[in-house]
């Protein structure tokens, strides 16, 4: 199953330059759009509903998921930033990825208080290493992220941004696909 989920983001990771994206899903209930657009603090009036152009807008992409939502943005310049993280909280998982052309991929993530990040490639300019202590709640994963790491005796054995993706696949019960990302969203107008 887990190879499966690996070669899944593989090829989506092949077929885009780059994205940003979150999930967020709460402990218990559901987080609504116009719930996530309060926390976000835009307007939930302003939001434009599933079915409508949304051309040049420099917004949001907001999609239902289960009980919570996910952000997809096809840059992600500028994704990562406190507006973004006030989706996370007490009572809330949250999961946040970007990547660039360049193959630079960062994750954050956060379950109530407790936080972690993985950076690639490692800020400390170390290629065969992986901040293990830095994943917080999702260390459990550590082999798996660190597969997608070159050391000294071996290359990568899977690519990072993917592995991060089946992570957070694994976590959060959400699989990212073309599907998904075609299929009906809300956009939270001129939030960048």
């Amino acid at each position: 199953m887990f190879d499966e989920i690996i070669a899944h983001y593989t090829q989506l990771v092949n077929d885009l330059d780059c994205f940003a994206f979150t999930v967020t899903i709460p402990d218990s209930g559901v987080l609504t759009v116009q719930d996530a657009a309060r926390r976000l603090g835009g307007d939930p009036a302003t939001l434009s509903p599933p079915g409508r152009p949304h051309p040049g807008d420099p917004g949001l992409s907001l999609y239902e998921v289960g009980a919570g939502v996910l952000i997809w943005e096809p840059s992600p310049a500028g994704f990562h930033d406190a507006r973004i993280d006030r989706l996370a909280g007490e009572g809330f998982r949250y999961w946040s990825l970007a990547c660039d052309i360049e193959g630079n991929t960062s994750v954050y993530v956060r379950y109530g208080n407790a936080e972690g990040h993985l950076d690639d490639p490692h800020p400390d300019g170390l290629p065969f290493t992986l901040g293990r202590d830095d994943l917080g709640p999702i260390g459990r994963y550590a082999d798996l992220l660190a597969c997608g790491y070159d050391s000294e005796e071996a290359e990568a054995t899977v690519e990072i941004t993917a592995a991060c993706l089946a992570v957070i696949e694994l976590e959060s019960g959400v699989r990212v696909d073309f599907e998904l990302l075609d299929g009906p969203y809300w956009r939270l107008p001129s939030f960048m």
